[in-house]
């Protein structure tokens, strides 16, 4: 399990942070130490790299956990930050 910093939103669904990498999701379970969508595709996340916002949407739902999506992030964030 990932050891993200969970907030509930004001506005509601909650927000995934770990490693400049942001995830917003409606709702979640944990399941067998995952963070399971409850709707994959309402799921998005985000990183800021020198001032410019770089984000994708789940949409397709190719990602129903918070883990394969923040994996899916961080080798996008690391090519940003390394080039």
């Amino acid at each position: 399990m990932y050891h993200f910093r969970i907030t509930k939103e004001e506005k509601g669904g909650y927000r995934f942070e770990l490693d400049g990498i942001k995830i917003l999701v409606d709702d979640y379970k944990v399941v067998n130490e995952e963070h399971i969508f409850t709707n994959p595709a309402k799921a998005v996340a985000f990183f800021d790299v020198e001032n410019n916002l770089y984000g994708i949407s789940n949409e397709p739902s190719y990602y129903r956990t918070a883990e394969e999506f923040f994996d899916a992030m961080s080798s996008q964030f690391y090519v940003f930050t390394h080039a």
